[in-house]
């Protein structure tokens, strides 16, 4: 049964905005399986509304698959309180928007908004899977979540280098995620596409669990001279839409809470004390 939903979801990740459409064959070839097996998982899919075979014979997706993201949604409350925040901070700065969530140890982009001003960036499109080790987002996430977790996240999808920045050694990563959980915000700086930079930084839910990543998209030349300013208002609303869905660090003396591994379990625990953080005094 696991072997038959590797294989549908196989499928469906075939499909993009430059390939809308695939037949049996290309369907059999892509995947390395008997063109009677790719036939097979289609009508089935097909007949489940995930495709729409048509009458060429060939496959599109299906409208069963417009209606489980419109549930998605209607069930990711923080996706519409950030994209509020993100209607603001586009306004305020013209630059690219991208919200993210760790799904299946893919980071996936949930929602996105483009940049007005000249020679913004351009991001994949809503539903799109970000490279976790070479995008501010995909850092964030990867910062607050167990060790284990992350290894997972990296053996399935690599250290592919896209540009000569891109981390691409897990001893590299692990600073890396070190520095974003100290710091509280991630930067990606020509590591994912030359001539691009970005910054992310958390969402977190009433638990304090991360729960998504909000990052700007920025063009290299720049970068250097909004960075700061860029920072600082999305450290601002992040914290503004954690704000609004729950999240508050004083409701616990402990602090925010980071996924860690315990007895083989993921749970939420507090976070480390650095050893140079001092308790404030309640006087």
């Amino acid at each position: 049964m696991l072997g038959t939903f590797e294989k549908a979801r196989a499928v469906l990740d075939l499909y993009s905005t430059e390939r809308p459409e695939w037949g049996v064959s290309e369907v059999a070839r892509r995947l390395g399986m008997p063109t009677s097996s790719a036939h097979a998982l289609l009508a089935s899919l097909a007949g489940m509304g995930l495709l729409h075979r048509t009458p060429a014979g060939r496959y599109r997706l299906g409208f069963g698959l417009l209606a489980l993201s419109q549930i998605l949604l209607a069930n990711t409350p923080w996706r519409e309180v950030a994209q509020e925040e993100m209607g603001r901070l586009s306004r305020a700065f013209g630059e690219t928007l991208s919200l993210a969530a760790l799904d299946g140890g893919q980071v996936v982009s949930v929602a996105r908004l483009e940049g007005r001003l000249p020679e913004s960036v351009g991001e994949p499109r809503v539903g799109a899977v970000l490279p976790a080790h070479a995008s501010a987002c995909g850092k964030v996430l990867l910062a607050h979540r167990p060790p284990e977790v992350v290894r997972a996240v990296l053996e399935d999808a690599g250290l592919e280098r896209h540009t000569e920045r891109t981390l691409d050694t897990p001893e590299a990563l692990d600073r890396e995620l070190e520095g974003v959980r100290a710091c509280g915000y991630a930067r990606e700086v020509e590591e994912r596409r030359a001539g691009v930079c970005a910054l992310a930084a958390p969402v977190r839910n009433h638990n304090g669990e991360v729960i998504a990543a909000l990052g700007f998209s920025l063009p290299a030349a720049r970068f250097a001279d909004r960075e700061a300013q860029v920072r600082d208002a999305l450290v601002r609303a992040c914290a503004d839409i954690s704000a609004r869905i729950g999240y508050h660090a004083g409701l616990t003396e402990d602090g925010p809470l980071l996924w860690m591994s315990v007895g083989g379990r993921d749970e939420l625990r507090p976070a480390p004390r650095r050893a140079h953080t001092k308790r404030r005094s309640d006087t």
